[in-house]
């Protein structure tokens, strides 16, 4: 007996339009930075849209200002130090990537995924704006 993994797609339905594209393909579009702050400020009709958006800048704003944080802290310490911290500099730019690539694809097959750590940040940025 074989058993067959369903996927349900909680998040968007098939017949949602907006701005001119399908729900999936908006929430996909809204990990691009411009296009998830012009999602999460003109779209009040479609949730799961408004969520990526949201999500999309929470993630993004929350780990590049943490990254500058770094940046600035370790850019006060000495020459070799920065040396030691170049390579994980680009291993945390690249996580960055890989999560945003992640979300976008989540999005794109209608499932809602929520970030660990971001998803509280991503409702409340949601329900102030």
């Amino acid at each position: 007996m074989t058993s067959q993994a369903t996927v349900t797609n909680v998040g968007a339905e098939a017949d949602d339009v907006v701005f001119g594209l399908s729900a999936t393909i908006a929430a996909a579009v809204a990990y691009l930075l411009p296009f998830g702050i012009i999602f999460l400020l003109t779209e009040d009709d479609n949730e799961f849209v408004r969520y990526n958006a949201a999500q999309s800048v929470a993630y993004t704003l929350g780990l590049y200002l943490f990254r500058f944080a770094l940046n600035f802290v370790f850019g006060m310490m000495p020459g070799f130090v920065s040396l030691l911290v170049a390579p994980f500099m680009m291993v945390f730019n690249l996580a960055i990537f890989v999560g945003l690539v992640f979300m976008a694809y989540k999005a794109f097959s209608g499932d809602l995924f929520e970030a660990p750590v971001f998803a509280d940040m991503a409702h409340s940025l949601e329900e102030s704006i």
